[in-house]
């Protein structure tokens, strides 16, 4: 009985806890399904509300659009009336341009119908007078006693004789206005051309001046029984001149670079302070074998200085050797930097090739170092820079400077009146003071000695004279007569460069004082 009781407690508790976790188990199924339909309700309330608002939408915007139609359609309604109302009015104006058309029409045609009867006036009037002309005509033949035809020649011939002096008369004028002003303006250029360049003045010409530190120096030169100062002219080729002047000598010689080599040779000497014969030789042969290197440096710098670049070195050398050369007193590689730097800013002046006429300014005095030219100086320039790669228009003016050949382009011109600007500026060729102003009071002297003058004045370093008339004793034509006495008068008596300008000044003054 008992294990049968136990049995049945476990089956007995087994199906309560079953029924029990049953009833749970429907409770909680029971719970979610009214939360299940809760939210199912919800949604379905949160659908009509978004498919109310989504109706409402669709319901304005197709208002919207029907009022957009119908104002579309009120718009071109009106624009259709008014374009009915622009036809209309067309067609009125269509209508009142046909009428004054008509009216025009007809006007027109009144009015060809009085041109036509006037033109056959006209005829008739031309035709009588035509017959009047040609019976006047025949009176005036009858009258005059020539033909139409000769006094219209005459009468053309006429009016040709005086057309042509007019033009000549007119053509005079404008030529002589064009030289004035064409001189003016090249007396401008030339003026301003040589105000930019550094005039220096020139080396010795013949004698070189030497200082020495003492006259115990001038006696180590001159040597025992004067065997130095006969080696130094042995080796250098010059006269070395020693006088009672204290620490001085001079050295004489025509040549100038051997007068550079004995310069320069009697410096290191003194520095040194070893002189004899041996020495003496030693030091000439190294400065001449230095003198080359210095003469193509010397050439080298002055064509850099003018922008030249591309010299053949042959010509760099001639250009270095004329720094030792003069000529009538001038030095010539000055001589040619002058009339290069003059020449390239007038060609700057005008639009010519500066390049061609520094290049021929600068080349144009190197056939007198030259020692092989056998030519005039200028011709063998000419030849020496076409030789050695320099361009024709360079050549031909440098050969434009030559008395026989006729400068033809402009670079020729303008480097010609650059040399003459260089050879006759004052103190360009070398004079002694004392002669210079002996000359220019000669020249004042000679102006005076006429009758009438009271004043001259040598100006501009001889190049113009002032003659200053007295008013009462010289009209004005006696003025003019004068100044060209004077000018005869210096042609004939004085020898100068250039020429001299002479200006006779005759005025009046009255002179009266208020009290």
């Amino acid at each position: 009985m008992q294990s049968e009781t136990l049995l049945i407690l476990p089956i007995v508790g087994g199906a309560v806890i079953g029924l029990a976790l049953l009833l749970i188990g429907l409770w909680l199924a029971r719970g979610t399904a009214a939360r299940a339909k809760e939210q199912a309700d919800k949604l379905v309330a949160e659908s009509e509300h978004d498919a109310e608002s989504r109706k409402k939408q669709i319901l304005l915007a197709a208002h919207e659009k029907s009022l957009a139609q119908q104002d579309e359609f009120d718009r071109q309604e009106r624009e259709l009336l008014e374009r009915e109302n622009k036809l209309e009015n067309r067609s009125r104006e269509l209508d009142g341009r046909s009428s004054e058309l008509d009216r025009d029409r007809d006007r027109l045609q009144r009015q060809g119908k009085e041109i036509e009867r006037r033109m056959r006036a006209a005829e008739e009037s031309e035709t009588e007078a035509n017959g009047m002309r040609e019976e006047a005509r025949a009176n005036l033949e009858r009258i005059a006693g020539m033909t139409a035809k000769q006094a219209q020649s005459e009468l053309i011939d006429g009016i040709k004789r005086e057309a042509t002096a007019e033009a000549n008369r007119l053509a005079k004028k404008i030529e002589d206005q064009a030289r004035e002003n064409a001189e003016r303006e090249a007396v401008q250029m030339m003026v301003r051309a040589s105000q930019r360049v550094n005039i220096r003045d020139v080396l010795e010409s013949t004698v070189s001046f030497i200082e020495l530190p003492s006259d115990e120096m001038k006696g180590r030169i001159i040597g025992r029984e004067g065997r130095n100062i006969r080696s130094l002219e042995m080796a250098t080729g010059i006269d070395l001149v020693v006088d009672d002047t204290p620490r001085s000598i001079l050295i004489s010689s025509f040549d100038p670079i051997r007068r550079h080599v004995a310069r320069v040779a009697i410096h290191r000497l003194v520095e040194d302070g070893r002189i004899h014969p041996a020495r003496i030789e030693e030091v000439v042969q190294k400065v001449r074998e230095e003198l080359d290197t210095m003469i193509e440096d010397h050439g080298t710098e002055t064509a850099y200085g003018l922008g030249i670049s591309d010299l053949h070195p042959r010509l760099i050398r001639l250009v270095g050797k004329m720094r030792y050369h003069t000529y009538h007193g001038q030095h010539l590689l000055q001589h040619c930097l002058e009339t290069a730097i003059v020449a390239g800013h007038m060609a700057n002046e005008v639009g010519a090739n500066e390049d061609v006429v520094r290049r021929a300014g600068l080349l144009h005095e190197i056939g007198q170092t030259d020692p092989g030219a056998s030519t005039h100086p200028i011709l063998a320039a000419a030849e020496l820079a076409g030789r050695y790669g320099e361009t024709e228009e360079v050549v031909r003016a440098i050969r434009g400077l030559h008395t026989d050949v006729e400068a033809n382009t402009m670079e020729a011109i303008l480097v010609h009146a650059a040399n003459r600007m260089s050879e006759n500026r004052p103190g360009a060729r070398k004079e002694n003071l004392a002669v210079f102003i002996e000359r220019l009071k000669r020249l004042e002297g000679i102006a005076t000695g006429f009758a009438g003058v009271d004043r001259a004045y040598a100006v501009k370093a001889g190049k113009e004279v002032r003659v200053i008339l007295d008013a009462e004793q010289a009209d004005d034509q006696s003025a003019h007569r004068l100044c060209k006495q004077i000018a005869r008068t210096l042609e004939r008596e004085l020898s100068y460069p250039g020429q001299i300008k002479v200006s006779v000044i005759r005025e009046t003054r009255a002179i009266q004082f208020a009290i």
